[in-house]
């Protein structure tokens, strides 16, 4: 093989590596801009109406299959859409991750959204947020039977803006942080402070 044939295949090597690089890269972005998206489509619903809206408005944006339906015990009819970034585990790059933002409704009525975020292959951290639209007590609690590894944040949709804005901020990065997230307060900052 002659210097100028090892040299475009070198050459040919190194584009392919910036390319994959930089497609590797877009592929993190999107996925952290989608998750980022789900979680606020999430706090934006108060309503029956406003839970239709986004799941219409994700189904446009993401396809019909997008949002898997069930129905439960008691007549709880969930919808459920996740975004998780397995189509880059393998790489070794980043740790297995997954949000999921779930509807139920009852009787006709909105009875919670949920959002969890877990990371790691069994999972090595998660945070679950449940937001009730039924009648419970208007504080925030937070509880965890693994901590700091899992938490639960429950609270009703009648908690002030600020403590609701706080409930929701999970980070999203930990989709495309290198090594994952290693616990729920690295999902929900401060989420041991929310009480």
């Amino acid at each position: 093989m002659n210097r100028r044939a090892l040299f475009l295949a070198l050459c040919a090597l190194v584009v392919a590596g910036v390319l994959s690089a930089l497609g590797t890269i877009a592929y993190l972005a999107h996925i952290h801009a989608l998750a980022s998206d789900l979680i606020t489509s999430a706090r934006e619903i108060r309503t029956k109406v406003d839970a239709e809206r986004e799941i219409a408005a994700w189904r446009k944006r993401s396809g019909e299959n997008f949002w898997q339906e069930s129905d439960h015990l008691g007549g709880d009819h969930n919808y459920d859409g996740q975004i998780d970034n397995s189509a880059i585990v393998r790489l070794r790059i980043v740790e297995p991750t997954v949000v999921t933002v779930g509807i139920t409704i009852r009787d006709g009525r909105l009875r919670c959204v949920t959002i969890i975020e877990s990371t790691g292959w069994y999972p090595v951290a998660s945070v679950w947020i449940n937001e009730w639209f039924e009648e419970t007590p208007n504080r925030l609690h937070v509880g965890g039977h693994n901590r700091p590894h899992d938490a639960l944040v429950e609270f009703p949709s009648s908690l002030p803006e600020e403590e609701r804005a706080k409930a929701f901020a999970i980070n999203t990065k930990c989709l495309t942080k290198f090594g994952g997230c290693k616990t729920a307060d690295d999902i929900l900052a401060g989420v041991w402070q929310l009480q």
